[in-house]
């Protein structure tokens, strides 16, 4: 009988659940990070074994074959998995683990413990999705080190995301990072174990 939980943040990219996430751990430094593997070069303020678990090919594939991934896709044209082993540790142990996921491995996540699991998804401001997806392709371009065909390609995948955001069981609009932060950070206080 597990006693843990596991906070799924999922958004389109360019949300903000990357900085969502990192705010409340500094706040909360007893919750854990699931660090994702990916087989997408690391940004340079990335570092390996703490913002993501950089594999090669071969070896993210070895991982598939022996099932050592909750879930993992294609986003891109990279690799992302959510390895097993640590969740099911936190689990064990009665902590909390938050997971800056997708929304596709953010719906598996909550399909494979969906009494464990608190599913939170995180949109950008705006009045409809026009208006969002021109705040999500600033935000996007403003970081830098994208594309202008990755960009396309990551708002092309917002119009789906955002399909299933009554999936999650709570919203919130990234308007203002801090005070975003603050609402989350009590709603997952609330319903922890």
């Amino acid at each position: 009988m597990s006693t843990g939980n596991l906070v799924v943040l999922s958004a389109p990219s360019g949300t903000g659940k990357t900085s969502v996430c990192k705010k409340l751990l500094k706040r909360n430094p007893n919750w854990k990070f699931s660090v994702s593997a990916t087989t997408r070069p690391l940004r340079e303020d990335e570092v390996d074994g703490k913002d993501y678990i950089q594999m090669t090919n071969e070896k993210f594939e070895h991982f598939i074959k022996f099932g050592d991934f909750l879930e993992w896709e294609w986003v891109h044209g990279n690799k992302y998995g959510t390895l097993m082993g640590p969740l099911e540790d936190v689990l064990d142990e009665g902590g909390v683990m938050l997971l800056d996921i997708d929304v596709k491995g953010g719906l598996s996540l909550m399909d494979e413990f969906p009494d464990e699991t608190i599913g939170i998804f995180i949109e950008p401001p705006g009045d409809d999705i026009p208006e969002q997806l021109e705040i999500l392709e600033e935000r996007l371009s403003q970081r830098g080190d994208e594309s202008a065909k990755l960009i396309k390609n990551r708002l092309k995948r917002f119009a789906i995301e955002i399909e299933f955001k009554d999936d999650f069981k709570f919203q919130f609009i990234n308007e203002d990072l801090d005070e975003t932060v603050i609402e989350i950070e009590k709603i997952i206080k609330e319903n922890i174990k």
